[in-house]
């Protein structure tokens, strides 16, 4: 999230939105009342004795809504924001008539409260820290599976298939070299300064490819990183890369490690009978409400549920309030899995909220 200004003394900050996690923390800081302003598409009909009535060109305008309700919707990737129109350009709107506007990825917005209290600045101040972006390359001499990790999502790429055979290539003497520009140009597609690659698989190719990388682009030479004990290339290995303690210790910091470190945490606490962990909706917001909520794992795939996001998003507030901290799992990896198996939800607590 980028934040680009805020004018205390108005209640007003303008922000643009970067991944699908703003689009959560946006959620979580809107209330009825509000006034957001953000640019939407409306059908302005074209006026003349040959136009057909039911068609007209789709242009853009900007709008104030006087927000109603904010859900995201189906999914992470999109907040849909709901409300009457309190300004608008005449001659497209009516004032007063009820519209929404979808919050994306890279979409910019103003948003306007009576008054902004410390928890709701905070839990914007933190969505504009760095996302963590890296990327994983599993390769062997025949496939190579690319997948970027950013937060908690993980995108995996189409699989790259090299047309080599053999142990030493084919017989016809190709040098791998058109197999690695492909990966290294796919690389370089998604790559985004500073972003870590982590490229790992079984035999020699992984360090070949390293080799030739570091020839083709001097600024990747830096950012390259060699992950061992991964045997499987493409998709799978992806997956495996994930896995490794190799690759946990070179990403400590991120979200997903931080997460992935959270679950086998609560894990452990279950087995050992110890009751600082709550692992179902209504143990969490109990504990939540009581302060006693160190740290909270949720899968976005517990919308599914029957859980309601608002609940969702008042429970994580009073993590927020008593400082806790929150994670949103993308269902793209298998920590959302694991904890989809714990009920959805998990936390380690500061202490034991359950009744004796």
């Amino acid at each position: 999230m980028i934040i680009h200004k805020f004018i205390k003394n108005k209640g007003l900050i303008s922000l643009t939105l970067e991944d699908a996690s703003d689009l959560w923390c946006l959620k979580r800081v809107i209330e009825p009342g509000d006034l957001i302003s953000g640019e939407t598409t409306r059908v302005m009909k074209r006026e003349g004795e040959y136009s057909r009535p039911d068609k007209g060109e789709r242009v853009k305008v900007r709008v104030v809504l006087r927000v109603e309700r904010a859900n995201l919707d189906n999914s992470l990737e999109r907040l849909r924001i709901s409300g009457k129109i309190v300004d608008m350009p005449e001659d497209i709107i009516t004032r007063g008539s009820f519209h929404s506007m979808i919050a994306t990825q890279n979409y910019s917005l103003s948003l306007q409260k009576n008054h902004w209290n410390e928890m709701y600045l905070r839990i914007l101040k933190d969505g504009t820290k760095t996302t963590e972006r890296f990327i994983i390359v599993a390769m062997d001499r025949r496939e190579a599976g690319i997948g970027v990790v950013q937060g908690t999502h993980l995108q995996v790429l189409p699989t790259v298939e090299s047309g080599l055979a053999g142990k030493h290539y084919d017989s016809e003497g190709r040098s791998p070299h058109s197999y690695y520009d492909k990966v290294a140009q796919i690389i370089q597609s998604v790559h985004k300064p500073c972003a870590k690659i982590f490229v790992t698989g079984s035999g020699h190719t992984k360090n070949s490819f390293i080799s030739f990388l570091s020839s083709q682009s001097k600024n990747m030479t830096d950012l390259l990183r060699i992950i061992e004990g991964v045997d499987v290339a493409g998709e799978d290995g992806v997956y495996m890369a994930l896995r490794s303690p190799q690759l946990r210790r070179y990403i400590e910091d991120s979200k997903l490690a931080q997460a992935t470190n959270i679950l086998e945490r609560a894990i452990k606490k279950i087995d050992d009978g110890d009751k600082r962990v709550a692992f179902t909706f209504n143990e969490v917001k109990e504990a939540s409400r009581l302060g006693a909520v160190d740290s909270v794992v949720i899968s976005d795939k517990v919308f599914d549920q029957s859980v309601d996001e608002d609940d969702i998003a008042e429970l994580l507030n009073f993590v927020e309030e008593f400082r806790g901290k929150s994670y949103m799992i993308d269902s793209s990896t298998e920590v959302s899995s694991q904890v989809m198996a714990l009920g959805g939800i998990v936390a380690l607590l500061r202490f034991s909220s359950r009744a004796a």
